[in-house]
């Protein structure tokens, strides 16, 4: 009869010894107490300090448990202070805890050995004084002389006219600059003011906040050193020194001296073409076609909704600026869009600026914003805040400026100049402050 399955008894599995895992097992560690021949190790706790690196010298004395008053000084025969004078107006103590139920250790280990080390050491907490404070309490009576002896006998058994008379005197002196509670209250605060000097050392100046914010903002990078206009927004830092070799201006240089017409789509390149193309200086006329090609990028741009712009296809960027170097187009559009080809509103405000700084250099330092606010389809106040951000007085023209202006060949009406800004550029610069958000 064969038997049945409760019955049948399953084979060991031989392999079982091999598929459990292994207990891990602890590794020992040695401990050994160190006794270290010379000086013991000392445990300081400095509670409300910041203590500078200072030399202590050692004092020690056999506590009143031990009969050891001579030989090395341990933390269970001797008690030890520390005092420094090396501070110029602070004398730091180090003096041993009161409980003496408590013994402080130091332990190091190796995992190299597993050994671990273990040290008996001195207990101290560092106190800082005032040292001026110090000499006075130790000096107070020698200091003291026969008069002020008299007061204090009077304050404590004359009579109620002596008291008032005194109470009188007191209130009414006048402490000078040499008298001793004056020079008690300037070494304290001078001391205070010494810790506080070494503490804050590494905060930064208010020049630097002042460079970082500025170097944060979507404008070319000032000179906050300058000393003359010219020296604020430098040619190189409006147009890169390889920008400016790929520039053309010997077509249009030619074209203005002989009197032909170039055909321009923006206002304000067209309105001083003939006049800078005709002057001997080339930079200015590398910073009008320069600008004219950041004009043509920008209307060339298409929109990417919420987040701003976005430079088109390639093919599509070429047919509108194939009249242009194609390096220098490359150069631009890595300059002022990001690695997506994207111009959110940083980068977008980033070209604003760099367009209306490259008016004030082409007409010197003093332009009437009101050509490239049309040629940028802006408001008066957008544009503003552009040149403002660069450090500049935007204001309406005055009198003697409007009388000056020719538009189509004719002066500007008193109602034309109202809707003008004439953008000024002066030092010491002057930029917009910081708007703190409002109060809840």
């Amino acid at each position: 009869m064969a038997p049945s399955s409760e019955t049948k008894k399953r084979k060991r599995d031989t392999n079982v010894s091999a598929s459990t895992p292994s207990k891990k097992t602890a590794s020992a560690v040695s401990v050994s107490h160190l006794r270290p021949r010379g000086m013991h190790p000392v445990l300081a706790s400095t509670p409300g300090l910041t203590v500078p690196s200072l030399a202590f010298t050692p004092y020690a004395k056999a506590n009143a448990t031990s009969s050891y008053a001579d030989g090395i000084p341990k933390p269970s025969t001797h008690d030890l202070v520390l005092h420094s004078s090396q501070h110029p107006r602070l004398d730091y103590s180090g003096l041993p805890s009161n409980d003496s139920s408590e013994t402080h250790y130091v332990a190091v280990f190796d995992p190299a050995t597993n050994a671990l080390q273990v040290t008996p050491v001195h207990h101290l907490s560092l106190r800082a004084t005032l040292r001026t404070e110090i000499q006075d309490v130790a000096n107070d009576e020698i200091r003291r002389t026969y008069a002020q002896q008299r007061e204090d006998l009077g304050r404590e058994f004359g009579t109620k006219k002596a008291k008032k008379a005194l109470l009188s005197k007191t209130e009414n002196a006048i402490v000078k600059p040499g008298d001793k509670g004056k020079a008690g209250v300037d070494n304290v605060q001078i001391a205070i003011l010494d810790n506080a000097a070494a503490a804050s050392s590494n905060v930064p100046l208010k020049e630097d906040a002042d460079q970082a914010q500025l170097e944060a903002k979507p404008i070319p990078r000032p000179n906050l050193a300058a000393t003359t206009i010219d020296q604020v927004y430098s040619f190189s830092t409006l147009i890169p020194p390889s920008d400016a070799r790929l520039v053309p201006v010997k077509d249009w240089q030619d074209a203005a001296r002989d009197g032909e017409e170039v055909i321009l789509s923006h206002r304000y390149p067209a309105h001083r073409l003939t006049e800078i193309g005709k002057s001997e200086n080339t930079q200015r006329l590398q910073a009008l076609r320069y600008l004219t090609l950041l004009l043509e990028f920008h209307d060339a741009l298409q929109n990417a909704g919420k987040s701003g712009k976005k430079v088109p296809k390639k093919e599509q960027l070429t047919a509108k600026l194939g009249h242009w170097p194609q390096p220098l187009v490359d150069s631009v559009r890595r300059r002022f869009a990001t690695t997506g080809n994207e111009l959110p509103k940083w980068n977008m405000e980033n070209l604003y600026t760099h367009m209306c700084a490259l008016t004030l250099y082409i007409d010197g330092w003093t332009t009437n914003a009101n050509d490239l606010r049309e040629d940028l389809r802006m408001e008066n106040k957008v544009i503003s805040r552009y040149f403002s951000e660069l450090g500049c007085k935007v204001a309406p023209p005055t009198e003697r400026e409007r009388e000056t202006m020719l538009v189509g060949g004719k002066k500007v009406s008193k109602a034309q100049a109202a809707v003008m800004r004439m953008a000024k550029l002066k030092v010491p610069l002057e930029f917009p402050k910081v708007r703190s958000g409002r109060r809840k």
